[in-house]
């Protein structure tokens, strides 16, 4: 039997990127995020309306998704809890700037979405940015010889907890085809009508 619980908020797991953006007063800057969803070609990303990335975003319409993994956990951090000043050279992350978006790539990230705002849609203090993914950078050792992504070689950090206390949590390297479960349920069972 479940329980009802009050919390102000539940992050259920969502992957931590470094956005990464154009700024009018530095240059281009960085800021931690974990509010996201991709399908296709589409990502929508989720930022306070009175952050400064959010007020960049708006004039630039462009921006990057670096998303790290448990090597950069301190940068991380600290794109984070500082605001609205300058972030990237305090950072020390090495990059480059994309030639699409001209917003910053983190070399130490493993996996960057280069993308292109389509709309924003501004309710309750949060900006809900709908992008156009350009393009999709993986390190060499992400993809395998054909250029397909080897997900069992990436493990993002995520993002869970309440009101109450939020972690990180990390992953192993178990993987499961999509599709392996109800395969292996029609095999034992001897059925081909599981659905």
């Amino acid at each position: 039997m479940k329980q009802s619980f009050k919390t102000s908020k539940l992050y259920y797991g969502f992957p931590i990127f470094i956005l990464g953006y154009q700024d009018q007063n530095f240059g281009h800057n960085i800021t931690t995020c974990s509010s996201s969803y991709s399908l296709g070609d589409w990502l929508v990303i989720g930022v306070g309306a009175e952050e400064n990335a959010a007020e960049q975003i708006k004039h630039f319409q462009k921006f990057t998704v670096n998303i790290p993994d448990e090597n950069l956990m301190l940068e991380m951090e600290q794109a984070g809890f500082i605001s609205h000043r300058e972030k990237l050279g305090h950072s020390g992350l090495d990059y480059e700037i994309s030639e699409q978006t001209q917003a910053p790539i983190l070399k130490a990230c493993p996996v960057v979405l280069d993308c292109q705002v389509d709309r924003i849609i501004e309710e309750d203090g949060i900006c809900h940015i709908f992008a156009k993914i350009l393009e999709r950078l993986a390190d060499y050792d992400l993809l395998d010889d054909k250029g397909r992504f080897i997900n069992n070689h990436f493990a993002p950090t995520y993002f869970m907890g309440d009101g109450h206390q939020r972690v990180y949590r990390y992953l192993d390297d178990r993987v499961d085809p999509m599709g392996n479960f109800i395969k292996k349920a029609r095999k034992k069972d001897g059925k081909s009508n599981i659905t």
